[in-house]
């Protein structure tokens, strides 16, 4: 069983990372797509546009901790966790990316920043289609690493979810 630990700034990116993109995820889900397109609206857009830049800031933050702190040892089926990360945090920048885009191409960012009125409808535009198709690909990535992290847990018991865990480690 391995010792090594994260360094807390990659604890502490991960986790607030990881709890605002499942946030994003339930509230763009389950909140905002059944809202119809009215000025009640515009505040919960208003937040998730903003949350969601912060994740991807975020996203962009632990790849940049990663490659600067020291790696931790390989792992059961290492490949596979590496091109797992890198999906989880390709997906994240694609729904950052294509989240602005429908906001500026449909005019939703008007209507959320300047004041203007929101489009009748997003279910015409193809990007709100991509932006959909995104989250739940990134929704299935999340739960395979969840799955994941828990097989090393239980069954490899090789003291994976150690690494990511807030605190001091055990001697």
């Amino acid at each position: 069983m391995s010792t090594f630990r994260y360094a807390p700034s990659q604890i502490l990116v991960h986790w607030l990372a990881a709890a605002l993109i499942v946030f994003l995820l339930v509230t763009g889900t389950f909140v905002l797509a059944d809202l119809p397109n009215s000025a009640d609206k515009v505040g919960s857009l208003r937040v998730h546009m903003i949350l969601g830049a912060l994740a991807g800031v975020l996203v962009v933050a632990r790849v940049w901790l990663r490659r600067r702190r020291p790696q931790p040892p390989a792992v059961v089926a290492e490949r596979w966790a590496r091109l797992g990360h890198m999906g989880l945090n390709v997906l994240v920048l694609l729904l950052v990316v294509s989240g602005a885009a429908l906001a500026l191409q449909s005019g939703v960012a008007d209507a959320v920043f300047a004041g203007a009125a929101l489009p009748e409808s997003l279910e015409g535009w193809t990007l709100r289609k991509v932006h959909g198709l995104l989250t739940r690909l990134l929704m299935a990535l999340i739960a395979v690493h969840v799955l994941a992290a828990l097989y090393h847990q239980w069954i490899v018991r090789d003291g994976l979810l150690l690494r990511m865990r807030p605190g001091k480690p055990r001697s």
